[in-house]
């Protein structure tokens, strides 16, 4: 009790005659059990309350034919009200077991026995000197001798007790909750045997148990509103009955008792933040009550996912977790799940509603809030364990190594240090495990086989297999003969490697183009590495007959001048007056090999200024790309605003400029908003690169070459007269070395000198075919 506590007195409610009986009744047998003595007076007094009681698991059947398990009202039971004193009695804090875990340590055994304490908490004795305060009136005045479970402490104090009597029991072969007890075993032999040694220990201790609502050697039971059994955990279907049968609330605390009903099962519903979003909103402050038919369909939506939950299971803490991460525009979700012999099953949901300011968060923000949420909800389970993160946004990969990322997402980052994860794209084949993870275990039919055929035969991709055209798998020892038959035969034509392959069944690995793989090109900072080419020669205008053209990698921005000549001098006065006075100087610029960039001033000038110079290969346009693409985009616009005698095609450059730079998207932004669209940018485009980096090598026969190896170059400056005739294919050349990014370096002709080309213009030098020489042996023809 408090030191400043004053006694408080309460008047007796009125009872009916029939529970002025139960009262009586009930008084007379704790009277003579020995758990209550009359007193005459005492300081604190409080009334009585009679409700309804429940007896034992009973199976019954629903308004469905569905048999379900609930206890039926089969009595009252006699309480007291000690509201007023539990608000001036001391706290126990002894901890309670988390249900959750409770569930997880029982659930997933074939049998189980259930037992109660016979008035479990009656057999607490309470302190001599605090009896008076437990005064209660009734037919008589009545003063309690033993703990009740109206008393605030009576369940920390039963919990200790339990505990310290089976403490050497517990999570081993039983769990329990207060006076419930379950006792497991993995089969009927070994729950016998676990059964006998908590008997035991119940007679040791004088535990009494309740008969009635004991029960043993069982496959399933109701755990603190659970249904327990070998394949795991599932709602109480009887509790979910009274649920879906409550009628449409009228009040904001109709919602509020609805929605609580609805929580207590929420981690068997995925997204029940978004799902119960409208009922949620009608309990904020100074919101009025309308319900309209965005909360009836929410309403209807909860109960019906309650009816069909599915099934979750116990982590088992050998394997790795699986944690599937959602974000919308205004909830986030979670799925905790695992994977046993390849297939999946679910452990857990989790769903969180966002405020005003997690709103504006942008999408790679809130699929990493995701992550933070699920990593803070689940840490119990995930600390110490090997963790695969499933999630939409590919950009949320990189944001983990960005260096330069803002506050808030690196304290997130550094959240996520403390766990071993691995965050993976659950797009294409790995979105499966987000169905399984979501759905549960789908059951399949008994369809036969030729109804399926005509079923899948509709659609024209499985229409060839359905026709049985099946291809042969054609052995290494029989490729080389069936090539050279396609290609050199009489019928062959000495066709190219695509056409020949088009000859080759669909399904050879043949038909993909031989190419080299694509090698993006990342830049990380504004106007850090522009490219620079030169247009022309066009007519004669105003002395003009060039344009040479800069474009940076990240914005984008074109920079064009009309020259009259292509030489380094107007190189260098561009870069001087037009790139490194406006722009800052770059890191790198990306040019041809032409002479105009590449000559001894222009060296100099960019060593001065610490610049790179990168010389894209010959014939390879594809290294200086983006310069290309605006060479054409200003090629296009001229082609339309220039006048018949194309006299005037360099006057309006200035004009193009303007309008090529001014036609993305609109900038008029704050300087905070480009910075992070800027960043969420760089992360994009990575993400798109990489994404066509592995679209386009999945097309192609990735090319390989090796240092001695002796290949043919593709010749494009071959326009001699006889080229109609004439293979373009040149060699063959031995190569030097090769360079990251696709480079080769190949040996001249004389053996010394050496030159660069990219390997897409390279080939392997094959040896002719040489067939061997057969004998024909003739038999002389025997005569009749």
């Amino acid at each position: 009790m408090e030191e400043e506590a004053k006694p408080i007195r309460q008047l007796q409610r009125r009872l009916n005659p029939h529970l002025q009986e139960v009262v009586r009744a009930e008084v007379l047998k704790l009277l003579q059990a020995g758990i209550i003595y009359p007193i005459s007076d005492s300081p604190w007094v409080s009334p009585t309350q009679v409700v309804p009681k429940k007896s034992g698991i009973t199976v019954v059947q629903n308004e469905k034919g569905e048999e379900i398990t609930t206890r039926l009202t089969s009595g009252w039971r006699v309480c007291i009200d000690y509201r007023k004193l539990n608000a001036v009695t001391r706290k126990d804090h002894f901890p309670l077991p988390f249900i959750d875990q409770v569930l997880e340590r029982v659930s997933g055994h074939p049998f189980y026995c259930f037992l109660d304490g016979y008035s479990g908490y009656f057999q607490i004795e309470i302190d001599v000197e605090d009896q008076e305060n437990h005064f209660y009136m009734s037919i008589w005045n009545i003063c309690l001798q033993k703990n009740a479970f109206w008393f605030m402490q009576c369940t920390c104090n039963i919990q200790r007790c339990m505990l310290s009597i089976f403490s050497d029991m517990v999570e081993r072969i039983m769990e329990v909750f207060m006076d419930d007890i379950t006792v497991y075993g993995g089969t009927f032999e070994e729950c016998l045997v676990n059964l006998e040694a908590v008997l035991h220990r119940c007679i040791e201790k004088d535990l009494v148990l309740n008969w009635e609502k004991c029960h043993f050697m069982v496959r399933q039971g109701i755990v603190l509103g659970h249904i327990i059994s070998e394949k795991g955990i599932e709602v109480d279907k009887a509790k979910v009955e009274l649920i879906v049968k409550l009628p449409s609330p009228t009040t904001v605390k109709g919602v509020r008792q609805f929605l609580g009903h609805a929580g207590f099962y929420r981690r068997f519903i995925k997204g029940f933040s978004s799902l119960s979003k409208p009922l949620c909103e009608l309990l904020a402050k100074d919101a009025k009550f309308i319900w309209d038919e965005r909360c009836q369909n929410s309403f209807d939506q909860l109960k019906k996912f309650l009816t069909t939950t599915p099934i979750v299971r116990a982590p088992n803490w050998q394997l790795p977790f699986e944690l599937m991460c959602d974000a919308s525009d205004f909830a986030i979700g979670a799925v905790l799940g695992q994977r046993e012999d390849g297939k999946p099953y679910v452990i857990y949901y989790a769903s969180k509603t966002l405020n005003e300011a997690q709103r504006n968060y942008t999408t790679t923000e809130k699929e990493l809030l995701a992550v933070v949420f699920a990593l803070d909800k689940f840490r119990a389970y995930l600390v110490g364990s090997f963790i695969i993160v499933f999630t939409d946004h590919s950009a949320l990969k990189y944001l983990l190594t960005k260096q330069d990322a803002k506050a808030r997402l690196i304290r997130w980052i550094l959240l996520l240090q403390e766990f071993d994860l691995q965050i993976k794209d659950k797009k294409g084949v790995e979105n499966v495990v987000a169905d399984h993870l979501s759905s549960g275990m789908h059951k399949t039919g008994s369809t036969s086989l030729q109804k399926f055929m005509l079923i899948i035969g509709k659609s024209p991709s499985f229409l060839s297999i359905v026709q049985s055209i099946i291809r042969k798998c054609v052995p290494e020892e029989e490729q080389q003969g069936i090539l050279n038959h396609c290609h050199e035969n009489a019928c062959g034509g000495h066709f190219a490697s695509q056409k020949t392959a088009m000859k080759m069944p669909k399904a050879w690995k043949a038909k993909k183009r031989n190419q080299m793989p694509m090698n993006p090109i990342l830049i990380v900072e504004l106007f850090d590495v522009w490219g620079i080419d030169f247009m022309g020669p066009f007519p004669m205008s105003f002395g003009n007959s060039y344009i040479l053209v800069g474009v940076d990698y990240v914005s984008k921005w074109v920079e064009a001048i009309p020259c009259k000549q292509n030489d380094h001098r107007v190189v260098l006065k561009f870069l001087k007056e037009n790139i490194f006075s406006r722009f800052g100087v770059p890191k790198a610029i990306i040019s041809d090999g032409g002479t105009h960039f590449c000559n001894k001033p222009f060296e100099t000038l960019l060593a001065k200024y610490g610049v790179k110079h990168k010389v894209a290969t010959p014939y390879h346009p594809q290294t200086s790309g983006q310069v290309e693409l605006a060479n054409r985009e200003i090629k296009n616009i001229l082609m339309k605003v220039v006048n018949s005698s194309r006299k005037d095609c360099l006057v309006g450059n200035q004009e193009v400029e303007y309008g090529l730079d001014q036609a993305g998207a609109k900038r008029c932004l704050d300087l905070n908003e480009m910075e992070e669209l800027r960043n969420d940018a760089y992360i994009n485009s990575k993400v798109a690169k990489q994404r066509m980096k592995k679209w386009h090598d999945q097309l192609i026969s990735n090319k390989e070459f090796q240092k001695g190896q002796r290949v043919l170059l593709y010749d494009t400056r071959l326009h001699i007269f006889p080229r109609k005739l004439k293979s373009r294919w040149i060699g063959p050349f031995i190569i030097h070395q090769v360079h990251i990014n696709g480079v080769v370096e190949l040996l001249n002709s004389n053996g010394k000198d050496t030159f660069r080309v990219n390997g897409y213009r390279l080939k392997p030098f094959m040896e002719p075919f040489k067939p061997k020489n057969e004998e024909i042996n003739l038999l002389e023809p025997q005569k009749a």
